[in-house]
């Protein structure tokens, strides 16, 4: 998630307020991933759309601001490209979306 903040179509839709809250949660994120590392797949995908949510009122001013479509908006659940890949998948834990949250 954190990569999006550098993203060259949006990067300058971000506010100081907007990255900021974007670390915080990725942070997290990664340190609740860490803690519970041994979750079951749908406790790993609770805490994913809790994740998504504090980030989805953010993601959705900043496509719209930056005039991009909806499809591929990273944390976006049932978008392409969105969401915490292996989440609830084959991956389990090990897949769980420390990508998405880097």
């Amino acid at each position: 998630m954190k990569n999006t903040l550098n993203e060259e179509k949006l990067k300058d839709s971000f506010t100081n307020e907007d990255k900021k809250l974007i670390g915080d949660i990725s942070e997290e994120g990664l340190q609740w991933l860490d803690g519970n590392a041994e979750a079951e797949a749908d406790v790993i995908e609770g805490k994913k759309k809790e994740l998504e949510a504090k980030f989805n009122p953010i993601m959705m001013r900043v496509y719209q601001e930056a005039g991009v479509g909806g499809a591929g908006m990273p944390g976006m659940p049932g978008m392409p490209g969105g969401g915490m890949p292996g989440a609830g998948g084959p991956g389990g834990a090990a897949d769980a979306g420390v990508d998405d949250l880097d």
